[in-house]
């Protein structure tokens, strides 16, 4: 077993004496885990996987590489059960001649544990015998040879929704939110400026919560947007290939809403907390008119987060850029055509 550092890396060393039992099944010596650390899975200019695999390997073993690399494949017209010339996700690639595979965490969905080692069984059990059946017998896969590669592809067309979910998950969106310490205190210190000022008070009561609905979505559009554009998260489809880029987008986008929204919830919570221990409820009376309650004071929370998040988003200009970038697929798509573009250039250098 081979694993890519990160996601790839815990869920293996987790499920390690799940993988046991499953080389054991299949009468195979179990040699270990190895965690591919400061190197990930490259790319060859075109997009194909580079082989992770030697030449001088024990004719014998089997090599299963989990990667958290997403990846794609375009059938051609008429080929399988879809007769439309669609990309599919690729959930593993297997090259019997070297006794590999090459696993897709992300294509396993959101919660990929026990369909992982599910899935690495029928992988063993496809290299140990030569043949496709034991992906036939598995519903919605389809298989297809290309070359020295066979593609286990997902037919389903929930198999794009399952891939971008697994990305997000592999992205893990709550490591992004303690980065973000500038956002974070400048929504705190906005939130704070409604608590304090009778003029907010009545605004807040003023409004619908249709409109006070609208008010905060906007701010956290405008949020997420100023993040994204901020720290440069959008993927171009100059450096990057059209169907990756737009899959790398489109897991930034829930990436970064996701914290947005864990953000405003945990902010709403702490401003309606310090707005009933600091505003007694009778001066709040006096101010509006009427007898207050409960309700003025989630109104009032609810109007003052969405200010919060508002500044907190020109507030993430003081935020690591780094930090923030390592929550994305781009970052680590860049990472690897540096990689392989650095033992290109070493081989070359080698050459001459």
């Amino acid at each position: 077993m081979v694993a890519e550092h990160g996601l790839p890396e815990t869920l293996i060393l987790n499920g390690e004496q799940r993988i046991r039992g499953i080389a054991e099944q299949f009468g195979m010596d179990y040699l270990g885990v190895t965690v591919s650390r400061d190197t990930t899975l490259q790319m060859t200019p075109r997009g194909d996987l580079e082989t992770v695999w030697g030449t001088d390997r024990v004719p014998d073993e089997a090599v299963v590489f989990v990667t958290e690399m997403p990846r794609l494949y375009s059938l051609p017209v008429g080929a399988g059960r879809d007769k439309s010339a669609r990309e599919r996700v690729v959930i593993a690639e297997l090259d019997r001649e070297r006794g590999a595979a090459v696993i897709s965490l992300p294509a396993l969905g959101p919660s990929p544990r026990r369909r992982l080692g599910n899935f690495i069984a029928t992988v063993v059990s496809a290299l140990n015998d030569s043949s496709t059946e034991p992906f036939e017998r598995t519903r919605g896969l389809l298989v297809v040879r290309d070359g020295d590669t066979e593609y286990v592809l997902a037919t389903s067309n929930f198999g794009r929704i399952r891939l971008t979910a697994g990305m997000v998950r592999g992205n893990r969106p709550w490591r992004l939110i303690p980065t973000l310490t500038g956002m974070t205190a400048a929504a705190a210190a906005a939130a704070s400026f409604g608590i304090f000022f009778s003029t907010i008070w009545s605004m807040a009561n003023a409004l619908s919560p249709w409109r006070l609905a609208a008010i905060s979505i906007l701010s956290m559009i405008l949020a997420s947007l100023w993040l994204i554009v901020n720290n440069r998260l959008w993927q171009r489809t100059a450096d990057t290939p059209r169907q990756r880029a737009r899959l790398y987008n489109t897991a930034t986008v829930c990436t970064v809403a996701f914290s947005g929204v864990v953000l405003y919830a945990g902010l709403f919570i702490a401003t309606l907390i310090a707005a009933m221990t600091v505003i007694d409820e009778t001066f709040l009376s006096s101010q509006l008119g009427f007898q207050a309650g409960l309700n003025n004071y989630l109104q009032l929370a609810w109007l003052a987060t969405s200010m919060g998040i508002f500044a907190g988003a020109l507030g993430s200009s003081a935020d690591s850029h780094d930090d923030v970038l390592r929550a994305t697929y781009g970052y680590r798509e860049r990472l690897r055509r540096r990689a392989s573009e650095s033992a290109t250039s070493g081989e070359m250098s080698e050459s001459r």
